[in-house]
């Protein structure tokens, strides 16, 4: 797996790194490392940064790429991540004064809302990615977990339980989805056989082939709220979100979505277009 990680000093640095060094215990990693500076005279501070993660790379990976690009750092972010040389970018991301960070954002909002290629933040502390709650929602989606296996699966390498949870949201419900179906539990939905029920239903199936340990969960809220919720009410590895474009729920509102749950979660978080 081809892994971009973009770094920018000390604290992020270690994160990503920790992480990575988890991710490649499981599966093969190419790692490149990527600093951005916003002036060519920041050569030096660009070398030192790359130096530091040459040294905590070097005892696991016999070769690593450096990269330095010199512009706004979210902008050269994304332009090295999509320039097709990638299955995957990495970021880490510290611990943020939240007021100060959600009126400018973090440079980790930016990329994710740019670009195309799934982005894995790192948090806290890194762990191996061994309990994954992916947030499949949306009735009209194509599978979250599907769009998961067929871009990233060497990321499910090491992966032994899965909860799929669907967050029955009035605000992002579909026009077809009824009063009482935004109360209902797993079992309902699927008896009921409501689109919601179908993803449920799909999701699980297609994890019995995987010989994993499976959960099913459905939570009645804002999806922001009980997504980060559940993602602090069990000792979950990674959380996965989708942000591709989906009929039944608005592109600015994806995008919203997405946005506060990369701050506002505080597991390890995997964004997938």
């Amino acid at each position: 797996m081809r892994v971009l990680l973009a770094t920018g000093g000390p604290g992020q640095t270690e994160i990503g790194i920790r992480q990575l060094m988890l991710l490649a215990e499981a599966t093969p990693v190419k790692p490149t490392v990527l600093t951005v500076i916003k002036n060519a005279d920041e050569q030096a501070e660009a070398d030192q940064v790359l130096a530091h993660a040459a040294q905590l790379l070097k005892p696991v990976f016999k070769e690593v790429n450096y990269k330095t690009r010199v512009g706004q750092p979210w902008e050269e972010i994304v332009q090295e991540a999509e320039s097709g040389q990638y299955d995957l970018l990495m970021m880490g991301q510290r611990q943020s004064r939240p007021l100060l960070t959600r009126i400018r954002g973090l440079v980790t909002q930016k990329v994710v809302a740019h670009t195309m290629l799934p982005t894995l933040i790192a948090k806290r502390e890194a762990r191996p990615l061994h309990r994954v709650l992916i947030c499949d929602s949306g009735a009209q989606s194509p599978s979250l977990l599907q769009l998961l296996r067929a871009r990233l699966p060497a990321l499910l390498a090491g992966v032994t339980d899965v909860t799929v949870l669907h967050v029955m949201s009035q605000i992002s419900a579909a026009p077809s989805v009824r009063g009482e179906d935004l109360q209902a539990t797993v079992e309902e939905l699927i008896q009921l056989q409501t689109p919601e029920g179908a993803i449920l239903r799909q999701d699980m199936a297609y994890l019995e082939s995987m010989n994993l340990t499976t959960h099913a969960k459905v939570r009645h809220g804002l999806v922001v709220d009980e997504i980060a919720d559940e993602a602090r009410a069990d000792e979950y590895d990674l959380v996965v979100i989708g942000a591709h474009r989906d009929e039944g729920l608005p592109r600015f509102l994806l995008d919203d979505l997405a946005h506060e749950l990369v701050l506002d979660v505080e597991r390890a978080i995997l964004v997938v277009r």
